[in-house]
């Protein structure tokens, strides 16, 4: 009985182990990536969704948001200076969600584009729950351009999206901010504090999507996701 239950003990230290060591090898590296976003979309400025209200176009919220990452690691490997634009409707169903990514691969390596999707598709967009079968990843050409009122991204020939941030009355030094804010939506990874503009350009055209909203909203923010 004794010897028995020895090598009782023996299996469940092995199993333990086993265990232990297969969490390991299939957890994923550890990342963590920070920087700025911003962003054009369907509504009017001033976006009620924003506030838990419909959006003002036929109850659509269609966005292109851009990730410009300042500072960012995959495991061992570097994810700083690299963006990534994710385009989709925040309001399909979903029998009828997509969502559009867009990668610059001459600035990034196999090994960081991997990482990329792996982080935008399984974690920052997760929420969506689209299917792969309607998700589109474009690599071309990608600039960002980033100042104190201006916020530019251009992605090829496919998409133009350039947001002003709009002058407070009360201190036109600052940009109208939306302080404390109350949205669902990436709620812990955005700063508290957005920054709203106006889209002057947003252009999309991708095969079957396309629109202009020229005119619509905007708003800049920072954000800082992490591995679970």
């Amino acid at each position: 009985m004794v010897k028995k239950m020895k090598y009782l003990f023996l299996g469940l230290c092995v199993a333990v182990a086993f265990c232990s060591n297969f969490k390991a090898v299939h957890a994923g590296p550890v990342w963590s990536i920070e920087g700025e976003y911003f962003e054009g979309c369907t509504c009017n400025p001033g976006c009620p969704c924003l506030f838990g209200s419909e959006p003002t176009h036929n109850k659509t919220c269609k966005i292109a948001g851009v990730f410009h990452i300042q500072k960012g690691s995959y495991g061992q490997y570097s994810l700083d200076g690299q963006t990534v634009i994710g385009i989709t409707d925040l309001t399909a169903t979903p029998d009828k969600n997509w969502i559009v990514f867009y990668i610059d691969d001459k600035k990034a390596s196999a090994v960081q584009i991997n990482a990329l999707l792996d982080i935008f598709q399984n974690r920052v967009f997760n929420f969506a729950k689209v299917p792969q079968d309607r998700i589109t990843v474009r690599y071309l050409p990608v600039s960002v351009e980033s100042s104190e009122w201006r916020k530019k991204a251009v992605a090829g020939d496919r998409l133009t999206l350039d947001v002003e941030l709009l002058h407070g009355a009360g201190d036109t030094g600052k940009p109208t901010q939306i302080v404390n804010k109350n949205f669902s939506i990436w709620s812990k990874e955005f700063d508290l504090t957005l920054d709203m503009g106006k889209a002057t350009t947003h252009r999309f055209n991708e095969d079957k999507y396309e629109w202009n909203y020229d005119g619509r909203s905007g708003f800049a923010t920072k954000f800082h996701f992490v591995s679970n």
